[in-house]
C-alpha cells in the first residue's frame, strides 16, 4: 500500500514504467517489501511478457507474451532506494511474556507473527518493534529498549481515553501489550505495562463498549493502521471482527435492549447466516 506508492514514484523517477514480475503477486506493495527484506531487486534486461495490469502508473508483466519489457524484478537485482517512513510505529511490549502459561505463549507468538503480515500490508518490518522480546526473530522488525517520542499511546481496553480517528491519525507510536487481557486470566495486564510509558492510555470502543472489539494483537494493529491510512474506525473494527466477536456484541445488545433490535444488529455488524443462527440458538429462539 504505502511502500507500493513510494516504490512507484522512485521507478518513474528513473524512467521505469514497465516491470516483469515473473511469479510474484501483482502488487507493488508486496514487491517493495520483498525488495527490502530479501535479496531481490530490479535487473535491466530485455524480456517479453503479457501485461496483467497497472498499479500507480507502473505496468506489470508476467508469463509468456509478445510485449517487450526492459526491467525484471528478480533475485539479485538492484535495490531501488525508498525513503522509508519512520512512523507509524507499532510496538509490542513483551514484558509479561514469562507470566503466560505455555498455551498462552503459543497464542501470543502466533499473534505477534501475524502482526508482521499486517504491517507488510501497509508498510514494512521497520514499522514494527518489540520491547523486552524473549529472543524472538521477526523478519527485520527491531528489538528496542525504549520509545523515542512522547507522541505515543498505549492501546489498553481499560484506558481512560476513547480512541477516535483524530487521535489515531495524529499519533506516531502505538504500544500494544504482548498479551490479551480483555476478560482473560491476566486482567488489566496492559494497564500495568502502560505505567512505564509517558503515553496516554487509549481504549478502542465500538459505539461505547469494548464488547465486540477484537483483542488479538494482530487485529488491533490492523484496526490502527487501517484508520491511520483513511478508514473509519467503526468500519475497521467491524471488518476485523471474528464471528465470536460479532456474537458477543449482539448478545449483549439484545439482552440490554430487547430482541426487536436483533435484525438491525446483524445488519450493522455484517454478520452472516451462521452467526445469526448461533445467536438464535443462544437466545432460545426458533428460526422461522
Amino acid at each position: 500500500m504505502i511502500l507500493g506508492k513510494l516504490l512507484a514514484e522512485e521507478l518513474k523517477e528513473r524512467g521505469i514504467y514497465k516491470i516483469y514480475i515473473g511469479y510474484e503477486k501483482p502488487s507493488l506493495q508486496n514487491i517493495a517489501v520483498k525488495m527490502l527484506v530479501k535479496n531481490y531487486g530490479f535487473l535491466k534486461r530485455e524480456i517479453s511478457g503479457k501485461r496483467i495490469g497497472e498499479i500507480e502508473g507502473i505496468s506489470l508483466y508476467k508469463g509468456k507474451g509478445d510485449e517487450k519489457v526492459d526491467f525484471a524484478f528478480t533475485k539479485g537485482g538492484e535495490k531501488i532506494p525508498i525513503k522509508l517512513p519512520k512512523y507509524p510505529l507499532i510496538v509490542i511490549d513483551m514484558s509479561l511474556f514469562n507470566e503466560l502459561d505455555e498455551e498462552e505463549k503459543k497464542k501470543t507468538l502466533l499473534q505477534v507473527n501475524l502482526t508482521l503480515h499486517v504491517i507488510r500490508k501497509f508498510l514494512w518490518d521497520g514499522n514494527l518493534a518489540l520491547i523486552n522480546s524473549p529472543n524472538i526473530s521477526l523478519g527485520k522488525a527491531r528489538n528496542i529498549d525504549n520509545i523515542e517520542t512522547d507522541n505515543c499511546i498505549v492501546l489498553d481496553p481499560y484506558g481512560d481515553i476513547i480512541a477516535n480517528e483524530e487521535i489515531i491519525r495524529r499519533t506516531d507510536v502505538f504500544i500494544i501489550g504482548g498479551i490479551v487481557d480483555k476478560g482473560r486470566r491476566l486482567k488489566y495486564a496492559t494497564s500495568k505495562l502502560a505505567e512505564k510509558y509517558p503515553c496516554k492510555k487509549v481504549k478502542i470502543t465500538l459505539r461505547g463498549s469494548i464488547v465486540g472489539v477484537p483483542d488479538e494483537i494482530n487485529k488491533i494493529a490492523d484496526i490502527i493502521l487501517g484508520v491511520k491510512f483513511g478508514k473509519e474506525l467503526e468500519k475497521a473494527i467491524i471488518e476485523t471482527q471474528s464471528n465470536s466477536d460479532k456474537i458477543a456484541r449482539i448478545l449483549v445488545d439484545v439482552n440490554q435492549r430487547g430482541l426487536e433490535i436483533l435484525e438491525e444488529e446483524v445488519r450493522w455488524l455484517n454478520a452472516n447466516q451462521k452467526v445469526y443462527k448461533l445467536i438464535l440458538k443462544r437466545l432460545g429462539v426458533n428460526a422461522s
